[in-house]
């Protein structure tokens, strides 16, 4: 394809003639693409609709153009049940869900959680022009929507439109839900290359995957050849993320402004300014950015989270209460619900001097999470602050108690913000020692996660012990930073089954910790590499791998030492 014909050259020359629409439906026509003939008897096709006619209508309207492989749900957990165990080529998904939870909710959790195929068709119907209006500033938008009351013929010929630029995506399909990131990634550059028709879209999957793997470089990279030609909103947007990543908060807080500047409806970059304030140690202004965003949209359950630990932080606890309550109603009937969000509604009641409402959340707790251990655990703790709040000590020792019992049961299966509540319980009843012990345990895990390190932080910022958390956070660090360098001289000096040994025990410690894993398995390949086939070390470098992919798939050390795993494998013939 010569340059004259290349989609960005398209893009540049509908700049320069004033054609600056910035819709969907303008973007598409900035590429070519060419009307495929699509048997839709051979596609399989979900309904999403809480209304029992609408889902019957939606039947009848399909099978107008042969569509006859038809699955229904009528509700969002429903629904992703059904989206794990298929195959679906075309998602029709009602705009509004019920219980505060939308379509827009439904396509990032599952994008989130890696359930959508790259080519498979995701369209929202809507009877209402107000949600086109927030379909449109999305960033992470959906393939199409269409506007209730519609006929049979221009469903289908929606469809058609959309589905001729999907069925691009066809060859990604494998690689993207076996989170083989580093064969999509090449599959994205050769179309790519190759200035592909739909060359806009691969150019958006190849920011995504950049951000998926961590490589906030070539993300910026790429979002910054998209707006070399045209000044695309999810362009602009992916480029301020990706110079949040790499620090650059300045230039990514213009960006985002800009963005707010031309449609105040793309919620995502209130989210990211609240980020840049806090990063910042903004907390106030984090805190504004956020309500602004709450007071549009308040139906998002990490907007509505995140309001509420930073309420937390600035001792707004009224602030606390509304947004942890609101987010417990809107995550209930998705898989954000955790039971940790009525723990910090709890917490909030009580800085709020609302006892007997912290006591109420507890019993919550118990009723909604009844078969769950570990939620009872995390019941107990919360019964625990309660009675510490009413100055019941001898109450509050036996409640620890009996949470420490429990949490002994649970410990290896437990959330690490679970464990943090009661290690913050621990240090309230003066058992330093073993709150301690808890946190270490954490930490030893998370010991690189900003997540984890902010929580641990808070933690000791609440019971006046900052200075006590820091220290910890650092002598963990330089303790496991310590067995790497031990391992490594090992290594050096000749002895790599002695640097294996070391990470094995190091595992031991630590199960969780993503890197010591890596670096086990970096070891055991390495003593491969040298000394012949070993089967127990390449049995237990399989089980970090597992172990790792289940806690962080996009790791892209994990990837490339999965990658080196099995070129062991075909070059020993195993």
């Amino acid at each position: 394809m010569d340059q004259a014909n290349s989609p960005l050259f398209s893009a540049r020359a509908a700049r320069a003639s004033g054609d600056d629409e910035d819709t969907a439906e303008a973007i598409q026509q900035a590429y070519a693409s060419r009307p495929i003939d699509i048997d839709y008897a051979n596609k399989r096709f979900l309904v999403i609709d809480a209304v029992q006619e609408m889902r019957s209508a939606m039947n009848a309207t399909l099978s107008t153009f042969g569509v006859t492989k038809i699955e229904y749900a009528h509700r969002a957990m429903e629904a992703i049940g059904i989206i794990k165990r298929g195959n679906h080529d075309v998602i029709l998904c009602d705009f509004d869900l019920g219980n505060g939870y939308d379509g827009m909710h439904l396509l990032e959790e599952l994008k989130l959680r890696n359930l959508l195929r790259p080519s498979a068709v995701f369209m929202i119907v809507t009877g209402e022009r107000r949600s086109r209006m927030v379909i449109s500033a999305a960033e992470l938008a959906p393939d199409a929507y269409l506007l209730k009351p519609f006929t049979g013929e221009e469903l289908k010929q929606r469809l058609d439109r959309v589905y001729s630029k999907k069925s691009a995506f066809e060859d990604l399909d494998a690689a993207m839900m076996n989170e083989d990131y580093f064969k999509a990634l090449a599959d994205c550059n050769e179309r790519i290359n190759n200035k592909d028709p739909f060359l806009l879209d691969f150019l958006k999957l190849k920011g995504r995957i950049a951000f998926t793997i961590g490589d906030y470089a070539m993300a910026r990279e790429t979002y910054q050849l998209v707006l070399d030609a045209r000044e695309i909103p999810w362009a602009k947007m992916g480029l301020a993320k990706s110079l949040f990543h790499l620090k650059d908060y300045v230039t990514a807080k213009q960006l985002f402004e800009a963005l707010l500047a031309e449609n105040n409806r793309i919620m995502e970059a209130y989210d990211w300014l609240a980020k840049i304030h806090q990063a910042e140690h903004e907390l106030v202004e984090a805190q504004q950015m956020l309500q602004r965003a709450v007071d549009m949209s308040g139906a998002n359950v990490s907007r509505q989270k995140k309001l509420g630990e930073v309420a937390m932080r600035n001792g707004d606890y009224a602030t606390a209460v509304q947004s942890f309550q609101k987010t417990i109603t809107v995550a209930k009937y998705s898989f954000w619900r955790d039971a940790a969000d009525y723990s910090a509604l709890a917490k909030a009641h009580l800085g709020n001097e609302e006892i007997n409402e912290a006591a109420k959340v507890a019993a919550d707790v118990r009723r909604e999470f009844r078969y769950d251990p570990k939620a009872d655990m995390l019941a107990t703790v919360m019964e625990t602050q309660v009675a510490i709040k009413q100055g019941n000590e001898h109450r509050a020792q036996q409640l620890l108690n009996k949470a420490k019992e429990q949490f002994a049961s649970v410990a290896n299966d437990l959330p690490d913000h679970f464990a943090l509540e009661l290690a913050e319980a621990c240090y309230r009843l003066d058992e330093d020692a073993a709150g301690g012990e808890i946190v270490k345990k954490v930490l030893r895990n998370h010991h690189e996660d900003p997540a984890i390190l902010e929580k641990v932080s808070t933690l000791y910022e609440a019971v006046d012990r900052a200075d006590l958390g820091q220290e910890m956070i650092e002598e963990t660090a330089r303790a496991i930073v310590g067995i790497n360098n031990d391992a490594v001289r090992m290594a050096q000096s000749g002895d790599i089954q002695g640097a294996v040994q070391k990470f094995i025990e190091a595992v031991e410690e630590m199960p969780a910790n993503v890197q010591v894993m890596l670096n086990a398995v970096n070891a055991m390949l390495a003593y491969v590499s040298r000394n012949g086939w070993h089967q127990e070390y390449m049995e237990v470098a399989q089980q970090y791998l597992d172990r790792v992919k289940s806690l962080e798939p996009a790791s892209v050390k994990y990837l490339k030492l999965r990658d080196a795993y099995n070129t062991s494998r075909r070059r020993f013939k195993v």
